[in-house]
């Protein structure tokens, strides 16, 4: 847990694009609350998508109102929320999905912080939560009525995708260049879904053609398409991504060479993921936690199963053996740029909705 205390001579980070709409709604959250309204708010978000940049740029704006108290992990002791001793009425909590953990007795923590927060009539609460978190907990806590105001993320689009990935680049750095050759395209290629059978739960695939129309095209008429290379760069960065920004930076600086761009670099992402059951829901957790220790997800699954290390070490294994996930320090994450084939996959399996 970090709390942050705010100096105006500090460094700024980079700018927020394309939320000025959700920036006026947290300020008009808190414009009412400072009129005697109090008006609690939640900004839900998929990894990477930027909640805490965000509400790092409403810090700027309230220097001297607010405080930001940020959980870098899961708070497994309810000793461990801070009490609001200080003067400041704005209170921002990011990451308020470490909260909890989702095994019998892994809610009091959250329990107790929302407790303080229909308790506190004299402060304004702005949370940030992890958007599949936020899903089951609303379902099953419904925490949406201890927050009003709630707040979705925005995918980020074209051109302010465009104006974000070139901002720490001088003007004409970097170089487009379309060196993509039609005919090393495959035109056809057959896509495996796996879902999930509605009457025996049981994990079956569907296989699917998927066409590239623009190498079809290409084959028919001998014609090349019209867009630049930074325009189809973009394109299809802002595609893959699906406007996340996080996402967007990981495909980038994987497909940047310094100060080249090339439209050969661009490759689709691979959708096979095949797991066992203990195996899913681990993944599930890994999503909706952002990033999680071993430990924390041996101590989530032993409520429900007995599993060992030998059990939790081949299922993360798999993981990384497949490019799902990546292991930074203690934590582990989902591979930015497979964050959405592994959305899909737990909305097929119907682990996450």
């Amino acid at each position: 847990m970090i709390i942050d205390e705010q100096d105006e001579k500090a460094p700024l980070k980079k700018m927020i694009f394309g939320l000025d709409e959700t920036i006026e709604k947290i300020k008009t959250a808190i414009s009412d609350f400072e009129s005697g309204q109090r008006i609690n708010v939640a900004i839900i978000a998929l990894p990477y998508a930027g909640k805490s940049e965000l509400v790092d740029e409403i810090v700027k704006m309230h220097s001297h109102d607010v405080t930001k108290i940020t959980f870098s992990s899961i708070i497994s002791n309810k000793e461990e929320i801070p009490l609001l001793e200080d003067n400041n009425r704005i209170m921002i909590f990011d990451n308020c999905h470490y909260l909890y953990m989702r095994k019998i007795g892994g809610f009091d923590v959250l329990e107790e912080f929302l407790e303080m927060v229909i308790s506190s009539d004299d402060r304004l609460f702005i949370t940030t939560w992890n958007i599949h978190s936020w899903n089951y907990l609303n379902r099953v806590m419904d925490i949406g009525r201890y927050f009003p105001v709630r707040i979705t993320l925005p995918q980020m689009d074209h051109e302010n995708m465009k104006r974000f990935l070139l901002s720490e680049y001088a003007e004409d750095e970097i170089q487009f260049i379309n060196d993509k050759e039609v005919k090393d395209e495959k035109i056809f290629r057959i896509v495996k879904r796996p879902i999930a059978e509605r009457f025996t739960h049981s994990r079956i695939n569907l296989y699917s053609l998927k066409i590239n129309y623009i190498a079809l095209q290409t084959m028919l008429f001998n014609k090349k398409p019209e867009e630049t290379a930074e325009s189809i760069i973009f394109k299809e960065i802002v595609k893959l991504s699906r406007g996340n920004p996080g996402v967007a930076k990981e495909i980038w600086d994987k497909w940047l060479e310094h100060p080249v761009i090339k439209t050969s670099n661009i490759d689709t992402i691979d959708t096979d993921i095949d797991l066992d059951s203990t195996g899913r829901f681990v993944l599930y957790l890994i999503l909706s936690m952002g990033h999680i220790k071993k430990e924390e997800l041996k101590n989530i699954l032993n409520w429900s199963c007995n599993v060992d290390d030998m059990i939790i070490n081949k299922i993360l294994f798999e993981m990384q053996n497949q490019d799902v996930i990546v292991k930074k320090a203690e934590y582990y994450s989902v591979k930015p740029e497979r964050l959405y084939v592994v959305v899909r996959y737990l909305e097929n399996i119907r682990l996450v909705w």
